[in-house]
Formats: C-alpha cells, structure tokens, sequence
C-alpha cells in the first residue's frame, strides 16, 4: 500500500514541477541569454538544476524515502574536481544536487532524450560522452574546468543491478590527470530500487550518498590511467561493501 501511495504521489507532482520550473525558470533564462550573457546563463542554469534536484529529493520522495548524506571531509571543500561516482539508478543524477557546486555532469544519449529533462540538460552544457569523440570530451570538460565547472561522471557506463561496481571507463581520470584537478569519489546505496532497472516503479527506502576523501592530484599525477581507475573504484567497491553488509 506504501508503494502505491508513493508512486501515484510522486508520478503526478514530479511531471507538474517538471513542466512548471522549466516554463517559469528555465525558459525565462535562456530567453535572457542575450542581456545577462552565455556564461552567467549556464551558471544559473545549473543553479536552478541543483534547487530542482533538491525539491525532488527532499520533498517529493519525503516521506517515503529516506537520503542520508555524508561528508567525509565536512568544512574541507576540495574546489573544481571530478566526481567519481558508482551508478545504482536513474535517480543518481537527482542527488548531485546534495555536493552544492557548480557542475556539469557527464551522461549518455537517454538521459537527453528524456522530455524535457533532456532539454535542460543540453541548455547547461551537460557532455553526451556518446555524441564526443574522446579528444573533444577532453577538451570541452578541461576548459569547464578552467572556468571552475566542476565534473561529475559514473564511469561504469550504465547503472548495476547488484552491489558489485562495475570496471570503469578511463576517460574522466585521463582528464583528471591532464587538467591537475582532484578526483572526489561518491558513493551510493540504497537506490537500486528506486526505480529498479528496467521498471518505473518506486520502491520506498533509504538511499546513502557518502562524499569520500579528496584524492589529490598530486597522489595520482604519475599513475597510469588504468591504476588509477582501479584504485578509485576500490575506493568505491569498499564503502559500497560497508554499507550493504
């Protein structure tokens, strides 16, 4: 009966929120991009992004599920990064809102197909790494970089359906290494069902998102991509395993 509730609750106000904030938000934001210019419209955009992946979480789901976030490194901000994070459901995106930063997130072709979210997605620059040659992915996400744009990417390509983190793709810890940036894993538990693969259903829970230490540039500069990779999924893989013991 929770489940029930849950979905035919959160269903109609997620399309409704959806709809309304990108006709009184986002829209109105990019018509002004000629008086408040490109880059003050993509800062804004993503800052709407963030307040709308806040409103999803924190009171759409409320109170059928349950985030716990934690810092491990609360007070210490690790400036413009890469997040690393493992990838459990397509509500992972939702909860990047949580890290309070400026960022642009790495995604493939669905999520840019979806009505709408799609749409505002293309309008803040996220990088369709299925559309990007890897010099141009590198290229764009560097410069992103230099302007302070955080970049937060789930190198395992697509979501897992267990708690097994999957290999990683190397493209993200190249750009690490190449812009001199450090590399914050995250961590997430608890969403696979919420919605589970292949379903749109809702499963009421408690999702963990855990913000682990800062790997600076200088602990991994004279890795090789294929170590590093590695070493941050252990990274993952052991508090994963903690947290679904």
């Amino acid at each position: 009966m929770k489940k029930i509730i849950f979905n035919l609750t959160f269903y109609p106000l997620f399309v409704i929120i959806t709809i309304g904030m990108s006709a009184f938000f986002f829209f109105p934001v990019v018509i002004a991009r000629p008086f408040i210019g490109v880059r003050r419209t993509l800062w804004v955009t993503r800052q709407l992004i963030r307040w709308y992946g806040l409103v999803v979480t924190r009171f759409l789901m409320f109170p059928f599920v349950r985030i716990i976030y934690k810092d491990f490194e609360k007070g210490k901000e690790p400036g413009v990064c890469v997040y690393v994070c493992n990838h459990r459901s397509s509500s992972d995106g939702f909860l990047m809102a949580y890290l309070g930063v400026e960022c642009v997130q790495v995604a493939s072709n669905w999520a840019f197909k979806i009505p709408v979210i799609g749409w505002i997605a293309r309008v803040a620059g996220y990088l369709n790494v299925q559309k990007m040659s890897s010099e141009d992915f590198e290229a764009t996400a560097c410069l992103l970089l230099k302007e302070n744009v955080s970049i937060v990417a789930f190198p395992e390509g697509s979501r897992t359906t267990d708690s097994k983190v999957r290999q990683f793709n190397g493209s993200v810890f190249r750009l690490a290494q190449k812009a001199g940036v450090p590399i914050v894993p995250l961590c997430i538990s608890g969403n696979q069902k919420i919605p589970e693969k292949g379903s749109w259903v809702l499963t009421p829970g408690t999702i963990y998102l855990h913000k682990l230490p800062t790997i600076h540039c200088e602990e991994f500069k004279d890795l090789i991509p294929f170590k590093l990779k590695n070493m941050v999924r252990e990274f993952i893989q052991n508090e994963v395993d903690k947290l679904e013991i």
